[in-house]
């Protein structure tokens, strides 16, 4: 678990970097498994080198956000930045309501609503699963964060 907790003017998390290799291993053996099929004529040729694409390149981005600066959710006394495969996007705190857990069908996830500054309404967002870090902590952690930080 990538965690930098020990600076106390920011705190870094970074993707999971288990649960994308475990994910990459599933894929890869799944596509595996559909040549073999695909070339003992039990599966259509076409559709099974399409699928093994598909679910390569998906291993390869999952796999890709491990690489240095790619991704992670970093907090500051400012706001936090969400930085997924190398663009980011900043959310001060004073500029968000309270985070809310959410459960969704392949998990829980962290949600927040902020007003949108180009729109000047309310957007609900909600934080990119699959961190080195559970929900509930994660929860716990952002909440904290924005009392501590933020201006309501």
């Amino acid at each position: 678990m990538k965690l930098n907790s020990i600076n106390e003017d920011e705190f870094v998390v970074f993707p999971s970097l288990p649960r994308n290799v475990l994910l990459s291993v599933v894929c890869v053996g799944f596509s595996v498994y559909l040549i073999q099929l695909a070339h003992t004529d039990r599966m259509e040729m076409p559709a099974a080198y399409l699928v093994t694409l598909i679910l390569t390149a998906g291993s390869v981005i999952l796999l890709s956000a491990h690489f240095p600066g790619a991704s992670h959710l970093k907090l500051t006394h400012e706001g936090f930045e969400i930085r997924e495969l190398y663009k980011s996007r900043f959310f001060p705190w004073d500029e968000v309501t309270q985070f809310v857990a959410r459960r969704r069908f392949m998990g829980t996830t962290v949600e927040f609503t902020y007003v949108h500054p180009e729109i000047g309404q309310a957007v609900e967002e909600a934080l990119p699963t699959g961190y080195a870090i559970s929900a509930a902590k994660l929860l716990r952690t952002m909440n904290t964060w924005r009392d501590n930080y933020g201006d309501g």
